[in-house]
């Protein structure tokens, strides 16, 4: 079932309505309800199983652990679970391709698959619910929260609909109003609503169209060269950041309209001046996941203590929290190219903002030196300017990476970049030549302009 067709949209207008017309502590059984049928219908009934699988591990564990709270080997069960739970998401990126999974079913059938379709076997929405409920597992473990006695609360907490395909990542405090009972209120529904018509708007008007542009752009590359890999590299983060963030609008309005607020998942990423403040607006409960959960545990781990304490005795105390923090980051971010996919996310993602972010922090001073001794105004609109336009083509740059894969991406950023150095690649003319409309059509292009200076004027005011 997409969040984007029209039984969605009944789903949610009838869900509503029972929601609302029975009584207030039921209403958990009832989200619990549409959740399990939202995903039979989006998904499989196969699928399904993970989620309980997943949801039922980390209940018996914290249970255990609960049970035996005093008992040093309490720990055992919580460390079982997180492991149990990263396992099913790197078996889920394995068996991704189907490969494994292909030869298990060749040899069951005796050399031939009858079987066609088998997605169930990487569940859609896998990686968001298992880091969700890694959270939660480890949370309990450091006794931050208490855990959930009732397991069926904790499967709501897990298989939650809106949020149960495209996140955002939540916790279980952020959810805890899952199981508490509401009362219907028109700016709710009335809030929610326009949210939702604002993501519809995002992901359909905008990213439809520019996407169209991109994947022509990228797919028949003898045709489309110079100027036209410049059009694709700085309009992919446009198709991305509508679709995904348009998904999020959607999300975040059905879920205000059952009376749950959900974490927001975007701030204005394009606005940043930084990379680092980049990834502080994009993805935004994916960033907060890793850093509480992989970054700060290995700052803190005693072999990064240790080593920390060594370099600030033997060099500087700059010089030692800056290599002990790249450590971290490192491993942050693999962490992220790894729950994205495969090799493309690992360079394109992790390799390159890894490198961006430590780039930044080690020339930052001198930096700070060349704009004071050049006089610039550092608190000028023109310099936040040249700040985000930096920051975008940065993002934009390892989007390609992310969009493409290694070699594809290469090529058209190598394209792009001949445009400055050789002269037969130097055609800027085809941004005014209408040659454009070749992919699409004039009509198009308007609704595009129209929808980006929307999301500025939006992004302007949601700053203010």
């Amino acid at each position: 079932m997409s969040i984007t067709s029209v039984f969605f949209l009944l789903f949610v207008v009838a869900g509503l309505i029972v929601y609302y017309l029975i009584p207030r502590r039921f209403q958990w059984i009832w989200l619990l309800i549409l959740s399990i049928f939202f995903y039979y219908n989006s998904d499989s009934f196969i699928s399904i199983l993970y989620l309980v699988g997943a949801s039922s591990v980390a209940y018996i564990a914290t249970m255990i652990s609960l049970k035996h709270k005093k008992d040093s080997l309490s720990k055992i069960p919580f460390f079982a679970t997180v492991v149990a739970v990263v396992l099913i998401v790197l078996t889920w990126f394995i068996v991704k391709g189907r490969g494994l999974w292909e030869i298990v079913l060749i040899k069951l059938n005796g050399g031939t698959s009858p079987i066609q379709d088998i997605r169930f076997i990487a569940a859609l929405g896998m990686g968001y619910y298992t880091l969700q409920l890694t959270g939660y597992v480890v949370d309990c473990y450091w006794e931050s929260i208490k855990p959930q006695k009732n397991p069926l609360k904790l499967f709501l907490f897990t298989a939650y609909f809106p949020q149960l395909i495209t996140g955002p990542i939540s916790t279980y405090n952020q959810l805890e109003s899952l199981f508490e009972g509401h009362r219907f209120d028109y700016d709710n529904i009335a809030l929610g609503a326009q949210r939702i018509l604002w993501g519809f708007v995002k992901k359909i008007v905008l990213a439809g169209r520019v996407g169209i542009i991109v994947n022509a752009i990228t797919t028949f590359t003898d045709t489309y060269t110079g100027f036209y890999s410049w059009i694709a590299i700085l309009l992919y983060p446009v198709q991305m950041y509508a679709d995904f963030s348009g998904c999020m609008d959607i999300v975040l309005g059905v879920s205000e309209m059952f009376g749950i607020k959900l974490p927001e998942n975007f701030n204005n990423p394009f606005f940043a001046r930084t990379s680092q403040e980049f990834w502080q607006r994009w993805h935004i409960t994916l960033g907060v996941w890793a850093k509480n959960y992989v970054l700060y545990p290995i700052l803190k781990s005693p072999l990064l203590l240790k080593l920390n304490k060594y370099l600030q005795k033997h060099f500087s105390k700059k010089t030692g929290k800056l290599i002990v923090t790249s450590v971290g980051m490192f491993f942050l971010w693999m962490v992220i190219g790894v729950w994205h996919g495969g090799l493309r996310y690992i360079v394109g993602v992790s390799l390159w903002y890894w490198i961006i972010l430590m780039l930044g922090d080690i020339c930052s001073p001198m930096f700070s030196k060349i704009n004071g001794k050049l006089g610039f105004k550092t608190d000028s609109f023109s310099w936040h300017f040249f700040q985000s336009a930096r920051t975008y083509l940065i993002y934009a740059t390892g989007a390609m990476f992310f969009c493409l894969g290694v070699e594809r991406g290469l090529f058209v950023i190598t394209n792009a970049l001949k445009t400055l150095f050789i002269k037969e690649y130097c055609n800027p003319w085809v941004l005014f030549d209408g040659s454009i409309t070749t992919i699409v059509s004039l009509p198009d292009i308007n609704v595009i302009i129209i929808a980006v200076i929307m999301m500025i004027i939006v992004g302007v005011l949601r700053e203010k």
